[in-house]
């Protein structure tokens, strides 16, 4: 099971506490900083451009991949797969492989499926290699496309609370014959601002970040197991792939750890 990491939801509250207490000791009553009309700028316009970007799909796709970054992958995954590829080696040195084909059908992996079906078919360790680079090329892009999306909507929060400054000045303005009223006009125009930088450097810039290394962490961990399926196909002993997959997870798993 995995275990929630609360590092994210603490990390925010941490950073929004910050800015309320800067805040208020400069003055400022936190009440002002809540603007309805500026947050539905903002938020409304940003989710706009990505929905543009990406469509629902992706939106929805981004969404997801968000809410897994509150979890600790841990290592069940990592020791289920150890031992997948332990079975299949031994079951191919035991039974050829033929009785590989059967595995093939069996699983929902496109790595794991497309390996066992070449090798099941006596292909060349070098073929074998090749697929499956280009399937990691396409896995590659595809947890990308979700890093950049959010990048993008992290520079697109800043560009919007200037709109809705913008907006905001043309209402005051509009106000000039009262100038009691320029001054608080001026200050409720850069919420917007405040929002946008505020959104972009606190949320979005940070998780895409903690989504970039995610997906780097992943793609190490496919890379092992394609390495483990040439190895099948070179048809290796099991304890030599097993082996071989475990250090390179434990070498992966010190560079997580150096990183957090």
């Amino acid at each position: 099971m995995k275990r929630p990491d609360l590092a994210i939801p603490l990390g925010a509250a941490v950073g929004l506490a910050a800015i309320c207490i800067g805040a208020w000791m400069e003055g400022v009553r936190l009440g002002f900083l809540w603007q309805p009309a500026a947050a539905l700028i903002v938020f409304g316009g940003t989710l706009g451009a990505v929905l543009i970007r990406r469509g629902l799909a992706g939106v929805g796709a981004i969404l997801r991949g968000v809410f897994s970054l509150f979890f600790d992958p841990g290592k069940d995954e990592i020791e289920a797969t150890k031992a997948r590829l332990t079975w299949l080696a031994r079951l191919e040195r035991r039974e050829g492989a033929q009785a590989l084909e059967a595995q093939a059908a069996a699983t929902n992996d496109p790595l794991i499926s497309h390996a066992l079906m070449l090798i099941s078919q006596y292909a060349e360790p070098k073929l074998v290699r090749e697929r499956l680079e280009r399937i990691l090329d396409h896995e590659d892009e595809q947890g990308l496309r979700d890093v950049t999306t959010l990048e993008g909507a992290a520079s697109y929060a800043p560009t919007f609370g200037i709109v809705g400054a913008v907006l905001g000045l043309i209402q005051v303005l509009r106000a000039l014959a009262d100038p009691t009223q320029l001054g608080v006009g001026i200050a409720t125009a850069f919420v917007a601002t405040i929002y946008g930088v505020g959104v972009a450097n606190l949320i979005l810039f940070p998780l895409a970040a903690r989504m970039r290394e995610r997906h780097n962490n992943f793609m190490r961990q496919r890379e092992a197991v394609a390495e483990a399926l040439i190895d099948l196909a070179a048809h290796e002993t099991p304890s030599a792939i097993t082996r071989k997959f475990v250090a390179e997870m434990e070498l992966m798993l010190r560079k997580e750890k150096a990183f957090l």
